[in-house]
């Protein structure tokens, strides 16, 4: 009685456990209790998934959108809840917009070329047309959010009866997919949706579209010509170009190389320029915990076939060899990999769907690995960031207290907080805190400041309290939302 209930509704257990994780608004584990029950189901009878994938996957595709809309509005909340950062939103922004009002594409803050940073020739021009229109981060997140929604509806476009099942990874249970998607902005943030957009025009043989985004991708940043070789060893191994393949790996390797290490130390304009840490031997457990991470929320389907494994390792590879940061499994340095893992574990799982299926109809027990390794890694649920980052009373007086005094001091010259610096609407301003500095240029006017952050609390309280002291700096008690001082006459 009891199996033939639980056979009955197994359908809903794992939808009700994915659903009931999606909303969890504090982060508490209940939904573990559905997983349990289709834990039972699955060792009584036939695997749901695989039997029965019609009535799973739609509902696995509203749970997809759902998604989507949960993560596009939390990336925008943050703008009224200060939730980006001079590193790295604000930092593109304070490039793009010194470029709009004062033609020089260079970082007052850092006192250095923009090119000196990162090498990023396509972008600039790109997203100057959008500043053109109206100065502001808010086209950055813009871009980052079309990036997400671009690949999800042409990955969708691949298997409309697999690839939700490999999206859910994506976007849900990555942690290092979920940090890039949430982390401030780079420009690499727009690749996912490129990669995605070359495997397509691949497929539909639409070669215009392919080298026009390919090309363009090269400018993004400096080391996107990882995308070169990871697509030249697709034609290599995968489509027999051997030709074709090679020079497009080559290109992709040359151009990273003359980039490091002769383009920007020219733009940087320093004798110490380091370009890229490149160490592959260091921190050897990190990397390989970054390398179980990066593959098993997909369920190492790349490893039943090694040409599409090989499809990933250059991008893989790249972060190993980089900064500790890189393979961290945090900020966004993973953007880039795990679009490519995911489309080498859907064509993978395609390929072989029917020989999985009868090996999990025959061991029932095997259909629990991938669950069991999801509830392992499982990473914060989209709704906890939602409410992370929800604007509270504060957080909303303070936005417009900002515009406002914005508004009324067009032209001085301003310090302010890391996390406001996305959100000015002009090039002369310094960013007061940043890591463990406190700092004021003497040619500011005003210091403004919201004493909220999501990251470097310390420090800001810090410089608060320097700046309460100073004998320099006069409170403006006219706004009190946001704490601002002027200079003393």
């Amino acid at each position: 009685m009891l199996s033939a209930i639980i056979n009955k509704y197994k359908n809903y257990f794992l939808i009700a456990g994915l659903a009931l994780w999606l909303f969890r608004p504090t982060g508490n584990d209940f939904y573990i209790v559905f997983v349990f029950l289709y834990f039972i189901s699955i060792i009584f009878n036939k695997p749901t998934l695989i039997n029965n994938p019609l009535i799973d996957i739609k509902a696995i595709e509203i749970i997809i959108y759902i998604s989507l809309a949960l993560i596009t509005t939390t990336l925008f909340m943050k703008f009224m809840s200060f939730g980006y950062h001079y590193l790295d939103l604000g930092y593109d922004h304070h490039l793009s917009i010194n470029l709009l009002l004062n033609n020089e594409y260079f970082n007052k803050v850092y006192s250095i070329s923009g090119f000196g940073d990162h090498f990023s020739p396509s972008f600039v021009p790109f997203i100057h047309v959008f500043y053109m229109i109206y100065a502001t981060s808010f086209w950055l997140v813009f871009l980052k959010c079309a990036s997400v929604i671009i690949f999800t509806i042409l990955f969708l476009q691949l298997n409309k009866k697999l690839a939700p099942i490999v999206l859910l990874s994506y976007l849900l249970f990555s942690t290092q997919n979920i940090s890039a998607i949430f982390w401030e902005f780079d420009t690499t943030s727009l690749v996912p949706a490129l990669v995605m957009i070359i495997y397509y025009s691949i497929i539909k043989r639409d070669w215009l579209v392919f080298w026009i985004t390919m090309i363009f991708s090269l400018g993004l940043k400096e080391n996107v010509g990882v995308v070169w070789i990871c697509y030249g060893l697709y034609f290599v191994f995968i489509e027999k170009k051997i030709g074709f393949g090679s020079i497009l790996a080559g290109i992709g390797l040359l151009y990273m190389v003359i980039v490091w290490y002769v383009v920007i130390p020219y733009f940087a304009q320093t004798t110490n320029n380091v370009a890229s840490d490149i160490n592959l031997f260091r921190e050897i457990p990190l990397k390989i915990k970054y390398i179980f991470m990066a593959y098993a929320p997909f369920f190492f389907l790349p490893f039943l076939n090694w040409r599409w494994l090989l499809f990933t390792l250059p991008a893989l590879g790249i972060n190993l060899i980089g900064k500790p940061p890189m393979y961290s499994g945090s900020f966004h340095y993973a953007d880039i990999l795990t679009a490519l893992i995911a489309i080498a574990s859907l064509v993978t799982l395609t390929e072989n769907f029917e020989r999985i299926k009868n090996y999990i109809s025959e061991l029932r027990v095997l259909a629990l690995f991938p669950i069991a390794l999801i509830v392992l890694i499982i990473p914060e649920s989209p709704m906890q960031k939602f409410v992370r980052y929800y604007p509270d009373e504060k957080d909303r007086a303070a936005f417009f207290e900002l515009h406002k005094f914005l508004e009324e001091h067009p032209t001085q010259n301003l310090a302010v907080s890391s996390n406001m610096s996305p959100l000015m609407d002009r090039a002369n301003f310094e960013i007061f805190v940043d890591d463990s500095r406190c700092s004021f240029n003497n040619n500011a006017e005003y210091i403004v400041y919201f004493d909220q952050t999501y990251r470097n609390q310390v420090h800001l309280d810090e410089c608060i309290k320097k700046i309460k002291s100073s004998k320099v700096w006069r409170k403006v008690k006219k706004y009190r939302s946001i704490g601002l001082y002027e200079i003393r006459s």
